[in-house]
Parts: C-alpha cells; structure tokens; sequence
C-alpha cells in the first residue's frame, strides 16, 4: 500500500514538472475571419526582465524599411536603408548594437578601433583618448543606450546617434565606421 501511495505522489510529481509554461506572448487566432496582421501582445503574466522586453528583430527576414522612407514616432520622415547608403539594415542594427555595449563597457579601445580618423576634432586615438570622457558624457551615454535600432535616423551622409548627431556612422567595405564625432 505504501508502495502505491508513493507511485502515485511520484506520478502526480511528473504531472505537474512536465505542464507546459505560461506563454508570455498570445498569438491571434488562426481563425480566417479575424484580423490577421501578425499582431502579438504579451500576457502580462510576470514573465518580464527589465531591459529585456525590448522588440525582438528577426535578423532572418528582410529588414521592411530597407527599400522604403520610414516616419519615425516625431513625424521625422527618413529615406530608406537603402537610400542611406546602407546595403543591410540588419548588419547595420547588429554592428549598432555592438556598440551600444561598448559605449555602456566605456571600452575606450574597441570604440577607437571602429573610428575613421582624422576627425575633425580629434587627428588620431590619443587625441580621442584624452577627451573620451567630454565625448561620450553621462546624458549622450544614456542617449546611445536607450536609442531603438529600429528608429535610427539616416540620410545620404549616413546615420546618426543622438539627439544632436553628435555621431555619424557610414558603410566602410563589409563593415561600419564612425566618421563623425561632435561632442
């Protein structure tokens, strides 16, 4: 009898560790009468991690603004990827995001290493070294940190961090270089 009791707690054991999780996003109906435009919508079931929750990009589908203008939630209206000079919007937003942790590690080395001097203020890496600090100051830093991927505002000059383009990256080969720094 003991033997059987326990069976059964070890079966009701399994049960319960092999549940499916809680999904943390809700995908609409497969029903051909709703709405169907790919809208996913969390479930607010505590699944969260701070600074995670951010939009997933899928770097295996094309980028949509690619080839066309995109208007930013200011009504700024951007050219197209494309348009900018950038031949993959998604190498772009991974290069991006590289620097993002850079810029919040404060690694000096790997942000000089991504620069194409001269600068118009700064002729080589010690130059840019020594005013590092003025360059990437505590409001710009969270500037960089908190930009969206998806919302970096470009032109035929290329693309630009901040609020007030205090830096400019461009295509440069296979790879991205900054060629612009106004502090």
């Amino acid at each position: 009898m003991k033997k059987f009791i326990l069976g059964l707690m070890l079966l009701g054991l399994l049960q319960i560790s092999c549940d499916e999780p809680t999904p943390h996003i809700i995908f609409p109906p497969e029903d051909t009468t709703a709405n169907n435009n790919n809208v996913y919508k969390s479930d607010n079931s505590g699944g969260s991690i701070p600074g995670l929750d951010a939009e997933v990009i899928d770097y295996t589908l094309p980028n949509e603004y690619q080839n066309k203008s995109q208007m930013f939630r200011d009504s700024t209206i951007v050219m197209s990827w494309s348009s900018a000079g950038f031949k993959n919007a998604k190498h772009f937003i991974r290069f991006f995001e590289q620097f993002q942790w850079d810029v919040m590690d404060r690694n000096k080395e790997k942000i000089a290493a991504r620069i194409q001097f001269p600068l118009r203020d700064y002729k080589n890496k010690a130059e840019f070294y020594r005013h590092f600090d003025s360059i990437f100051a505590p409001t710009f830093v969270e500037q960089v940190l908190h930009q969206n991927p998806s919302e970096i505002f470009r032109n035929k000059k290329g693309a630009m961090l901040g609020n007030d383009g205090q830096i400019w990256m461009k295509p440069k080969g296979s790879t991205y270089v900054i060629f612009e720094v106004n502090p």
